[in-house]
């Protein structure tokens, strides 16, 4: 990316490289008997919600913009820092600095990839870990002022914080054609959306949302289109990425993502009815009760509480698998990185096989859920193991490829890899009750959003310290890691059964102590 914003490619066209969350969330359309049912059967759950209408029950389509908005800038933002990495920081020449990336054979080039990806990968981390750790302690307060205040403000709250911030890296990249900016500005311009929630309290309101208006019947389909909605708007974002920027620049990239962001926002705050109507006489005092320290408290209790027929077991080892499955994930921080590395792949390259990946999973979690629930009846702990099974796979297979095809291979046979959490809140939703559920999905998400301290420490250290010889190490890093979720898994299958003898039979009520 030189000064015009735009890298030359080989064939005459420009070119520009990036990544994404998680755990990033996606969407798909959805199948259409898994949707007529949950249209059907929405319905409300619980004390404090509010009878939800049907037709409130497609606000899926207004997350796939959201989503897209979220993705669409993401591949290039991470090009953007290795330019300015390059030429800012480490003062290489722009013009060889803009041939990163490329499909350039200079040996030149390859060399100052193997000086420049390092440091990248460190601005990469420490981005990582801002917008996990506090959006995680924002989700510790804003998970109980939901449950009193509704779910639309813990939606759009972040929101407008990832407006914000696009807004900021918007006018960042547009200042950098005419100064030189250091790359760590764009770190900086992440903290109104780390402020705010990120996708921490916005997937935690969303999950709340969508437990007030379901039934136990429908609760798993449902959440599986969710994912797999939200999973729709990832893919054709990263999919349009790189065509777009070839016939736009790189500020317009987060300008679209700024603008998609708000009017997503927009069709959330005027067209969605909130499962929750907050006391009138409290109204005004919602600002002051978001930072409560008794908050705190009742997340503490919930997390603590004694429950019967091993559930407090249960739940743990719930959100132990979303900590270990956030812990394996941390090599997509440098994932980007090593494809460039390894297979040299461009930015085309890369979204197009990011966008199949989604896709995968799109198909894993609309029809896959689907079938295995609807037509074959497969109990939501099998469904769990079966996606945790496909993550160490994928990640095995990655690690062994030898050309770039056989990541597309990867993607094509573990597409049930992002089921496992829509398996495992449909069995705790019917475990915790309704008025604890956003209490739980905010300690699971703070939980497993701070082990990016760790997760992408590790990786980045693992890959840095392996590049030049051997970068496909963190691969087989993160199967070992994903192993560990089939044990848990297997535990949480056993507690399942002793909880179901437990509660037909009041004499093992007793065994159950151990685990409460």
């Amino acid at each position: 990316m030189g000064t015009d914003m735009h890298r030359p490619s080989p064939d005459g066209g420009s070119s520009d490289e990036d990544t994404p969350l998680l755990t990033a969330p996606r969407r798909s359309s959805m199948a259409a008997t898994a949707a007529a049912e949950t249209s059907s059967t929405c319905s409300s759950a619980g004390a404090g919600t509010t009878k939800v209408a049907d037709r409130f029950c497609t606000f899926e389509p207004i997350l796939v913009l959201l989503c897209f908005g979220l993705s669409v800038s993401g591949v290039v933002l991470a090009d953007q820092i290795i330019y300015q990495s390059c030429v800012v920081t480490l003062g290489y020449d722009r013009a060889l600095c803009a041939q990163l990336g490329t499909k350039s054979n200079s040996t030149d080039v390859a060399q100052l990839e193997t000086i420049v990806q390092p440091y990248a990968a460190k601005i990469a981390m420490v981005n990582t870990i801002l917008m996990s750790v506090l959006p995680a302690i924002c989700a510790l307060f804003m998970g109980p002022w939901s449950d009193k205040f509704g779910r639309k403000p813990a939606m759009i709250v972040p929101s407008i914080g990832f407006f914000t911030t696009y807004v900021m890296i918007g006018i960042l990249s547009l200042l950098s054609k005419y100064f030189l900016v250091d790359p760590w500005c764009y770190v900086v311009a992440h903290i109104p959306a780390a402020v705010l929630g990120g996708t921490t309290v916005l997937m935690a309101a969303i999950f709340s949302y969508l437990t007030d208006t379901t039934n136990e019947k429908n609760r798993t389909v449902r959440i599986g289109i969710l994912q797999a909605c939200t999973m729709l708007g990832a893919f054709v974002g990263l999919l349009s990425s790189s065509f777009i920027l070839q016939w736009t620049n790189v500020p317009t990239m987060f300008f679209l993502s700024a603008g998609a962001v708000s009017i997503s926002s927009a069709f959330l705050y005027f067209c969605l009815e909130d499962s929750i109507k907050p006391d009138a006489s409290m109204v005004h005092r919602q600002v002051r009760e978001i930072f409560r320290l008794s908050h705190l408290c009742d997340l503490l209790k919930t997390f603590f509480k004694k429950r019967s027929s091993y559930d407090r077991g249960i739940v743990w080892l719930t959100i132990a698998i979303g900590i270990v499955t956030v812990l394996g994930a941390g090599g997509g921080t440098v994932f980007f990185l090593y494809t460039r590395r390894r297979f040299g792949w461009t930015i085309q390259e890369f979204t197009i096989w990011q966008a199949v990946e989604l896709l995968s999973i799109v198909a894993g979690n609309v029809i896959g859920i689907s079938v295995l629930k609807t037509l074959l009846k497969l109990p939501d702990i099998w469904l769990a193991l079966l996606s945790v099974v496909n993550y160490s796979l994928d990640a095995l297979i990655k690690g062994l490829a030898q050309q770039g095809w056989e990541l597309f291979l990867a993607t094509g046979i573990t597409p049930l890899k992002a089921t496992e959490g829509a398996a495992l809140m449909a069995i705790c939703s019917g475990i915790i009750p309704s008025s604890e559920i956003a209490k739980f999905y905010s300690i699971a998400m703070a939980m497993t959003n701070t082990v990016s301290l760790a997760s992408a420490p590790l990786f980045t250290y693992i890959y840095n310290a392996t590049v030049a010889a051997a970068p496909q190490m963190f691969n087989f890093v993160a199967s070992g890691i994903f192993s560990i979720n089939v044990i848990l898994v297997g535990i949480i299958a056993v507690l399942l059964r002793k909880r179901r003898k437990a509660q037909a039979d009041p004499l093992f009520a007793q065994d159950s102590e151990i685990f409460t």
